[in-house]
């Protein structure tokens, strides 16, 4: 997902419109340019109409941050992009915290499994993030700095002024610099260990890497949808759909009784078992690893059987997620509505994807991939 700034279009106008000045990089493999623009705000306690609340830490203000040098990091639980900057995050974390570095999550929903904020606690505990996470659901922190794309990371320095920004992955040397810096000018002789010296970037976007598929919406998604079914979208009908005899590069298709909705297309047949006949989600990609955001069956847990290429998947293709049963069928216990890691190849390749679901209610939202240079990161 290259590049990718997954900008729904409900909120582009909103964000754009407040026009705070801080530019922003879209390339992962240009500098970070500076800025100097004061910090905005962080919305007061009791402050009803911000639609945010603070997870395992008191509410914030920007004036208690004076002194120190803060990243202010917007990410999303289901967002792959977000989730492989965890590590990097923590590093810096666990770095830079003792000479008055910190971090603020800024968690913005994408789907509507991420408003519920208990799923944004859970996942916190599993990817545990040890720095102050708020939920922005209405976007008060985001479209206070006008950011556009998970993740966006911009740094403030000591006097409240933000002074790098970037949207996207990748930069990470460049970002761990401007750390240093900063800490050096709110601490003039302030000194790092050897041991802290800033690593090169990883190859992550470089041309022999591959380019994966774009991230696919499996429901409309404001005009984004991948559907490939002449029967096309349906917006709160269930309908039988007649599967394809094939499926182009960055498709879905589906066969069988499904329900369309904003988030994802739900699975409303009856409980089955992968075969043949049974109703199916179809989809075609090029990438070395693929990720689906699914939600539980109508909030019971459930199965989903998949199949890569016709054939049940190995210890040796699967992603972590991914089991295998004692006829060999490899499968998915989807317990909770999160990103899950589905394959694992040895390279990248183009494959198609089968998903047999075994019960109704199960929404499948998205896939999104990674490339030759991008699996170097905890699967959590």
């Amino acid at each position: 997902m290259r590049g990718e700034l997954k900008l729904p279009a409900l909120i582009a106008a909103a964000a754009l419109a407040l026009g705070l000045g801080l530019a922003h990089v879209v390339n992962q493999d240009t500098a970070l340019q500076p800025q100097r623009v004061r910090a905005p705000e962080f919305p007061p306690p009791g402050m009803k109409v911000s639609g945010t609340e603070w997870l395992d830490s008191p509410p914030l203000a920007m004036a208690q941050l004076k002194g120190q040098v803060a990243l202010v990091d917007f990410w999303e639980y289901t967002c792959i992009n977000c989730i492989r900057t965890f590590a990097t995050n923590k590093l810096w974390y666990a770095r830079y915290h003792r000479y008055g570095f910190q971090i603020v999550g800024v968690h913005a929903p994408e789907f509507d499994i991420a408003y519920n904020v208990d799923n944004v606690r859970r996942a916190v505990k599993r990817f545990a993030l040890p720095y102050p996470i708020v939920a922005d659901d209405w976007y008060y922190i985001w479209k206070s700095y006008n950011n556009q794309g998970w993740p966006g990371r911009y740094l403030v320095d000591s006097q409240g002024f933000v002074r790098y920004a970037r949207v996207g992955e990748g930069g990470d040397g460049a970002f761990e610099q401007a750390i240093q810096d900063l800490l050096r000018q709110a601490h003039p002789g302030l000194k790092f260990p050897p041991e802290d010296k800033i690593a090169a970037d990883e190859p992550a976007f470089a041309p022999g890497c591959g380019v994966p598929t774009d991230e696919m919406y499996v429901g409309p998604w404001y005009g984004r949808g991948t559907l490939g079914n002449h029967e096309g979208y349906h917006p709160g009908d269930t309908i039988d759909y007649k599967l394809p005899k094939t499926v182009d590069d960055g498709r879905t298709i589906l066969g069988g009784r499904w329900e369309t909705d904003q988030n994802g297309m739900i699975y409303e047949g009856k409980e089955q078992e992968p075969g043949e006949r049974a109703a199916r989600l179809e989809m075609r990609y090029h990438a070395r690893e693929l990720y689906a955001v699914v939600n539980i069956s109508h909030g019971q847990p459930s199965r989903l059987y998949l199949q890569q290429d016709r054939q049940w998947l190995t210890a040796e293709d699967k992603g972590v997620d991914v089991k295998l049963d004692g006829r060999g069928r490899s499968y998915i216990d989807i317990d909770e509505p999160r990103m899950y890691y589905v394959t694992a190849n040895a390279r990248f390749g183009a494959h198609t994807l089968t998903l047999f679901p075994a019960a109704p209610g199960l929404t499948v939202n998205s896939f999104t991939f990674g490339n030759d240079c991008q699996t170097k990161f905890p699967h959590l």
